[in-house]
């Protein structure tokens, strides 16, 4: 079993870092875009809010797998540990609620298109704020009711499956409440597209722009929650158990490095802006470069 854990350690370890630098390579494009365009646009910064969880997600999950790859960088104090844990699972919830964000930002667009100050990119660098101080408050208690341990297959901590109230607990706020809440803003867009109101040809094409990307993102986190169902084999197993197994947290591992990786290709696939940006690299390598519009 230890040598499975430790060549599921290294391949984890280099898939994080590969999507690492996909949300570094994202970063510079969008440097790049925001340069030329000089101007301000929220959904750009949306975009931005859920590839730096992703980004902070991913930096946590190699710091955490070099505990267990290198004698030296081991986080031994619980404390250190518990809060390592307390930030993996902060970074990937925010993940989720950024996707809920920018569904909003869609809805905000189709139905209440003519206020403007709901549309406006300093109100969402504020609910971005207030979205990090809600997933903040929402996942602290795990850590003041030191529901983080020290696995005993793993040289750092996370809330282990064996604790039900603790998994529950997660598996609501992380998972449940953002799909929810896209479902029904998706729901609520599309029977407003469907609605007999007259809407413009200009407004109609607009609105089913939005509702794609309602779509896409419907899409990716399902996408990242169907990938999470293996695990869930290795969860009910520990809980009939009692114990957790060998290579439940090194298939977990792996399983959300894929997951993150899936998130910044598709992210690079459904933004027209870095696929338009891309390609003007790739046409004209050494020409002067021009601003690009939707």
């Amino acid at each position: 079993m230890f040598i499975y854990s430790l060549v599921f350690g290294i391949v984890n370890w280099f898939l994080s870092f590969i999507s690492l630098m996909i949300f570094v390579f994202i970063f510079l494009i969008f440097i790049e875009i925001i340069h030329e365009q000089r101007s301000k646009d929220a959904s750009i910064l949306l975009i931005l809010n859920t590839c730096f969880s992703a980004f902070l997600t991913s930096l946590i999950i190699i710091i955490m797998i070099s505990s267990n790859l290198f004698h030296k960088l081991r986080l031994i104090h619980i404390n250190i540990c518990s809060i390592c844990g307390l930030l993996y699972d902060i970074f990937e919830c925010s993940i989720y609620y950024s996707y809920c964000l920018n569904a909003f930002y869609r809805l905000i667009r189709v139905i209440y298109y003519n206020k403007r100050s709901l549309l406006s990119y300093n109100l969402y660098k504020l609910l971005i704020l207030i979205q990090w101080l809600l997933i903040i408050l929402l996942i602290l208690p795990t850590y003041f009711l030191k529901w983080y341990i020290h696995l005993p297959t793993e040289k750092h901590c996370l809330i282990p499956y064996t604790n039900i109230i603790g998994s529950i607990y997660l598996i609501l706020f992380l998972y449940l409440i953002p799909l929810l809440t896209i479902i029904i803003i998706y729901v609520l867009i599309t029977n407003h597209i469907r609605s007999p109101t007259i809407i413009r040809i200009q407004e109609r094409q607009r609105n089913l722009r939005d509702l794609t990307a309602i779509k896409r993102i419907i899409i990716c986190v399902l996408m990242l929650a169907i990938l999470r169902f293996p695990t869930i084999i290795f969860v009910i197993f520990d809980l009939i158990n009692g114990d957790l197994n060998d290579l439940t947290c090194p298939i977990v591992g792996f399983v959300t490095a894929i997951c993150l990786i899936l998130i910044g290709i598709l992210t690079i696939l459904a933004t027209n802006k870095i696929k338009k940006n891309l390609l003007k690299h790739l046409n004209h390598p050494s020409t002067q470069i021009h601003p690009t519009h939707n």
